[in-house]
């Protein structure tokens, strides 16, 4: 079952309700480019509609019938959109095409390419299980990770970029709004794939999107513009909260180390607060939750966030990586290409014991790391970690220069923690907003550097 398919089939769905979060997503897109002094007004269009509606606009997947592989998804309409945009900057432009190979390319990006590379090779080479439609699908990912990056790179325009962190503020609001009511009035409102149980009879927030970590994550991205885009401290706090309690209503344990780790980071490195008044912060905080934890503790020992957690032995997310480590050394160079594999279907269904889980039906690996290790092999798994890695001390290094650079800085501490316990490889909604800020934080790098001259 489709997400359309599902989105209809949730008890006490309303058909307008999917209308109207549409509409008042285009008329906002509109009303924010036409205000701008963005200089791509076409092209931020779309992605502002693309950031508004978050994944639910999964629902808007034209489809012709009998033709899968012409499924035109907005990633793939975005795709389309800006490879446009670079063939008209590039090759198309008036001007004289420049050749930045005397820049110096950032080692990050150098392990991207290479990455890429790697798991077109591995596609290439595990073609004959892997299939025509799977394969094409997977290096059409890739290619449009890279192509969101040059992009935004090209676009070099601040008041563009300005407009993408508005616009996620705007959407975070939004689905905060609907977290909370998912989590007090209605839980199936504008609810789009997952389900899943929080404690007793409630299910963690979704918010405008298909699953509750997609939600915290975009929150908390939204949490990193607020901290550096927002002047007016009053609306900053009452943002940050809203979006922090959007974040805790998805209970998912992995956002809310990364919300603290992400705060504490701003506070400590950046604004330079003292740590010993976090930690004052933090231990009255913690105070409070024990105090509330003694009032409730049947419900939170029976609830499902706590029953994941103590069950999560050899079935659980450790088997998952011991079965990668046990097999890689069968392909260590290449990996196996994809999930679909006797290696995994064997594997898989001794430690789960769900069919649906070792065809690939359902879930992955949870683990962007493990699991470019068991598709693309061991180099594929260097370069993508170092990939990661190098654009987070990058951006490191480059917000002392300018305060924008924060934004990209505590985005790549999101997708290299996040990608610990979720798959987020390419076009994973979290993998697309990730290569917009990446794009973002390059593009006022080409800023700096031209007005520098």
């Amino acid at each position: 079952m489709n997400d359309y398919e599902q989105y209809f089939n949730w008890p006490n769905v309303q058909l307008q309700h999917f209308f109207i979060f549409f509409a008042l997503a285009a008329l906002a897109s509109l009303y924010l480019v036409i205000k701008s002094k963005s200089r791509y007004k076409i092209e931020i269009f779309f992605l502002t509609f693309f950031l508004l509606t978050g994944n639910i606009n999964s629902l808007l997947t034209l489809k012709i019938p009998g033709f899968s592989l012409f499924e035109i998804q907005p990633e793939r309409f975005i795709f389309l959109l800006l490879s446009f945009f670079i063939l008209r900057k590039t090759l198309l432009s008036r001007g004289k095409l420049q050749l930045t190979l005397t820049k110096t390319i950032p080692y990050f990006e150098v392990a991207l390419f290479a990455y890429v590379i790697l798991l077109v090779v591995s596609v290439l080479v595990n073609f004959s299980h892997i299939g025509v439609a799977e394969g094409l699908k997977t290096i059409l990912d890739a290619l449009t990770f890279l192509v969101l990056i040059i992009a935004l790179r090209l676009m070099a325009d601040k008041a563009s970029y300005d407009l993408i962190g508005k616009t996620i503020i705007i959407g975070a609001v939004a689905s905060s709004i609907v977290s909370l009511l998912q989590l007090s009035i209605d839980p199936y409102f504008l609810r789009i794939g997952d389900a899943r149980l929080a404690f007793g009879d409630v299910l963690r927030s979704n918010g405008i999107f298909s699953t509750e970590y997609f939600n915290s994550y975009y929150l908390i991205i939204a949490i990193a513009w607020t901290l550096i885009s927002v002047k007016n401290n009053q609306l900053k706090i009452v943002l940050i909260c809203l979006f922090s309690l959007g974040v805790l209503s998805s209970f998912q344990r992995m956002s809310w180390i990364i919300l603290i780790l992400v705060l504490f980071t701003y506070l400590v490195f950046i604004k330079k607060v003292a740590i010993e008044k976090l930690l004052l912060v933090g231990l009255s905080s913690l105070a409070l939750v024990l105090s509330l934890s003694i009032f409730y503790y049947q419900d939170i020992m029976n609830s499902s966030l706590v029953k994941e957690r103590l069950s999560d032995s050899i079935d659980g997310r450790k088997g998952y990586y011991s079965m990668v480590l046990d097999n890689i050394g069968k392909k260590p160079l290449f990996g196996y290409g994809d999930l679909k594999n006797e290696v995994y279907y064997v594997n898989m269904l001794r430690i789960t014991g769900d069919r649906d889980r070792a065809t690939a039906t359902t879930g992955d690996l949870h683990s962007g790391y493990f699991s470019a290790l068991f598709l693309y092999g061991i180099p594929a798994f260097i370069c993508f970690t170092l990939f990661v890695l190098l654009a987070v001390f990058y951006y490191s290094r480059s917000f002392n220069d300018n305060l924008y650079f924060v934004i990209p800085f505590l985005v790549s501490i999101l997708y290299l923690i996040g990608n610990l316990t979720n798959t987020f490889l390419f076009l994973k909604y979290i993998s697309v907003l990730y290569a917009i800020h990446i794009g973002i934080g390059m593009g006022i790098n080409k800023i700096r550097e031209q007005t520098a001259f």
